[in-house]
């Protein structure tokens, strides 16, 4: 009986060894990835690879990615790992172009996780890949012509006088204001109209379903960034634990709100100036209209082929890819363009003769115009132009760029190639802070983008909304929607630190974007005209 029961206990011992060498074997089996391919790379670590400051909430990924750049300093990329994934990080702008526009054929792919069949939300433009992104991108590009915006651009400025008005009283009595949040309900509230027709009210009643949603999705809480890195570790593995992302109720949200929305419309015969109306069409008739305010559309971007509408006329959009659109839209167009702005408001109180100097061109603007704040009028800003882009400079929403190698490429100049399905990595906030294409980075400086100062920069290294074909599809709304609610605000109010500003400001190391640690405070003055 002893005998069995030892021999039992061996064979126990055995298999268990085995089971664990597989497992170190599997968790390991790829870390000599970038040694064999002569690419100078960061050691990895059990299990997570070269992500420890990110797991143990120390950085937020994009100082992380930052800390990747400056250590490869003098290589024009180099390999880190993503728990046992290789990713290359490129610092080279000439190989950021190549991977970005000129090779694009090798890297058109986000290589974002997604699983449309568990999150039908899942299958917007942002994630789809290859064809299905290609033909979908040619639809929906014309709806966001300068001309499609100037038609909604009304329906922005009603909520950007609507903000105005709210912050008054607070700004009569000089009062503190969390202001990320304030400016999160008026771009939630252009949204609502510019998108889904509807009058959302978020300054009013900041608990709106619309608003709520918007949280749960960019709530920066440790279990929405752990359901992050597992999606990133395996799909497979979100399967299995049943992770989705946008969250369940959020999805369910979405695509009942749509339905809905496109269902009355269809019945009533309601027409109106908005996003979900391209929807519709393009949903009917396979494309959108043309324009009838801005001439022919022009979108220099894109490589030829992109601009065969024929290619997109099998690809039907059903209620759920109509869906997707609409929550995609929803979601880059209120969060990005609310951090945006509150992080211009909070150097612009940090930098008083920036804000002096961007009163007088505002003034002075609106002065031709009769206090209009027409289209016209924000195009002519120039100076708030180029405070904005110095905002997006310092802190871009996107930290980082990511890509899939989709074919076999041959990093110029050398004698590496890069595998099918590996991932490129392009730390944006790394380049935007880097002194060498921008001298004291830290300090804010809207004079960086006068023409002549752009002229004297490599292009590519000034990424806020991605290059290429896969450049943001909704960047001018953005723009437009911020550079319209800051001009709404500056008109009135100014804007100073006060005892609950956070200097410097701490980057939020569970947001999936750019964010700051517990919000933005500033103190908000009527001023004397």
């Amino acid at each position: 009986m002893a005998i069995f029961t030892a021999l039992w206990s061996l064979e126990f011992l055995a298999t268990a060894a085995l089971s664990l060498g597989l497992i170190y074997w599997y968790l390991t089996s790829t870390f000599n990835y970038w040694k064999i391919k002569g690419v100078p790379y960061l050691k990895p670590k059990l299990v997570i690879g070269n992500l420890e400051d990110q797991i143990l909430v120390r950085l937020s990924a994009g100082e992380m990615n930052q800390k990747f750049y400056r250590h490869f300093e003098g290589h024009r990329f180099g390999g880190i790992f993503s728990f046992r994934k290789p990713v290359l990080i490129l610092r080279d702008p000439e190989l950021i172009k190549q991977v970005l526009v000129k090779s694009f054929g090798s890297f058109h792919d986000r290589g974002l996780p997604y699983d449309e069949k568990v999150s039908p939300l899942s299958q917007h433009l942002v994630n789809l890949e290859g064809t299905r992104w290609r033909k979908l991108r040619v639809k929906l590009t014309p709806t966001f012509t300068s001309g499609k915006i100037k038609m909604m651009y009304n329906l922005m400025k009603e909520c950007a006088l609507e903000l105005r008005d709210f912050l008054g009283e607070q700004a009569k009595k000089g009062e503190m204001v969390e202001i990320k949040e304030a400016v999160a309900q008026y771009t939630t509230d252009v949204i609502g109209t510019c998108a889904f027709g509807l009058q959302l009210n978020s300054m009013k009643d900041p608990n709106s379903e619309f608003r709520q949603m918007g949280r749960k999705v960019f709530e920066p809480s440790k279990l929405t960034m752990i359901r992050r890195m597992l999606m990133n570790m395996s799909i497979r593995l979100a399967r299995l634990l049943n992770l989705r992302s946008p969250p369940k109720a959020v999805s369910d949200f979405f695509i009942n709100a749509v339905r809905e929305m496109v269902d009355y419309r269809e019945k009533n015969n309601v027409k109106r100036n908005d996003f979900m109306q391209l929807l519709i069409q393009l949903k009917n008739k396979g494309r959108v209209d043309d324009d009838q305010t801005s001439g022919n559309y022009n979108e220099s971007n894109d490589i030829e082929n992109l601009q065969n509408e024929k290619e997109a006329e099998d690809l039907v959009m059903d209620d759920s890819l109509l869906a997707a659109q609409a929550f995609i839209f929803f979601l880059a167009g209120f969060e990005t363009s609310s951090t945006t702005m509150s992080f211009c408001l909070y150097e612009l109180a940090l930098n008083t003769d920036v804000q002096e100097r961007l009163h007088r061109e505002i003034d002075a603007v609106l002065e031709e115009t009769n206090g209009d704040l027409t289209y016209e009028a924000v195009q002519k800003m120039d100076y708030l132009d180029r405070t904005v882009s110095e905002t997006l400079r310092k802190y871009p929403p996107a930290h980082s760029l990511g890509r899939k190698c989709t074919k076999s490429f041959k990093i110029p100049d050398t004698d590496i190639v890069i595998d099918e399905g590996i991932r490129v990595l392009i730390p944006v906030l790394a380049l935007h802070r880097d002194p060498k294409y921008y001298p004291e980075p830290d300090r804010f400086d809207p004079d960086r983008f006068t023409e002549e100062n752009k002229a004297k920069r490599p292009h590519f290294v000034y990424l806020p909304f991605g290059e290429g074909p896969r450049i943001c599809i909704g960047m001018r709304f953005g723009l437009v929607q911020t550079k319209i609610g800051l001009a709404a605000l500056l008109s009135r109010y100014s804007f100073k630190v006060c005892d609950k500003t956070d200097i410097p400001l701490k980057f939020e190391p569970k947001a999936a974007l750019t964010s700051s640690v517990g919000g933005i405070w500033l103190q908000i003055t009527n001023r004397l005209t």
